[in-house]
């Protein structure tokens, strides 16, 4: 099991305040700004990870997948 607590993180560049990552991308990073390049890769790696676990579902969501493809077990009431 992985334990991802949330976690609230505000970075700003103290150079560029304006720049947002989401928003601006690599064009709004100036002169090569190296703490705006980090934000854009932290940004980058957090929306990889919320689609991966997007993707990986919920427990609920397996649970229903493993019950739907197991059609292998019979019930005790259908023997006759």
């Amino acid at each position: 099991m992985l334990k991802i607590g949330s976690v609230r993180w505000r970075g700003r560049c103290s150079k560029h305040s304006a720049y947002d990552p989401e928003v601006d991308g690599l064009g709004g990073i100036r002169r090569g700004c190296r703490r705006c390049q980090m934000l854009l890769e932290i940004w980058g790696h957090h929306s990889k990870m919320l689609r991966l676990i997007r993707e990986f579902g919920t427990r609920e969501d397996v649970r229903t997948r493993m019950d739907a493809s197991d059609e292998r077990q019979m019930s005790f009431l259908d023997m006759q």
